[in-house]
């Protein structure tokens, strides 16, 4: 980023950046922004809180209903849906696109230490 004085009293900015192409959407990142997709995860934590709201209110009895509703295998929807019992500060993360490499979508396939530290400490490095 650069500034200078104008004679008029004015400041102007100058910043640096680049669009790229992510996941299909445009971005305007700076320059050393490293190439880092998060949008599968956030989506698939996006999907596991609505999902798990359809069941709490009631619209599905479990995640079998729901994934035949969907069209989809029930334990795809079962293990989407697990993912509402991340640790606040992990859907922080993944959220804001802060994560380490190894959270993903693949690793978190596998069992989710039910102690919100444990996830932390496994997932974060805490």
């Amino acid at each position: 980023m650069e500034s200078r004085l104008l004679e008029n009293g004015n400041l102007e900015v100058t910043i640096k950046y680049v669009i790229r192409g992510i996941s299909g959407r445009k971005r305007i990142l700076a320059p050393d922004t490293p190439m880092k997709d998060t949008e599968p995860l956030v989506l698939h934590v996006a999907r596991a809180f609505r999902w798990q709201k359809y069941i709490d209110e009631g619209r599905f009895g479990n995640t079998v209903e729901l994934a035949r509703s969907l069209g989809l295998e029930p334990s795809m929807v079962a293990r989407t849906t697990r993912l509402t019992m991340l640790s606040p500060n992990i859907i922080h993360h993944i959220i804001m696109g802060d994560i380490p490499r190894k959270l993903n979508l693949a690793t978190l396939r596998n069992a989710i230490p039910d102690s919100w530290r444990a996830q932390e400490e496994q997932f974060l490095g805490k």
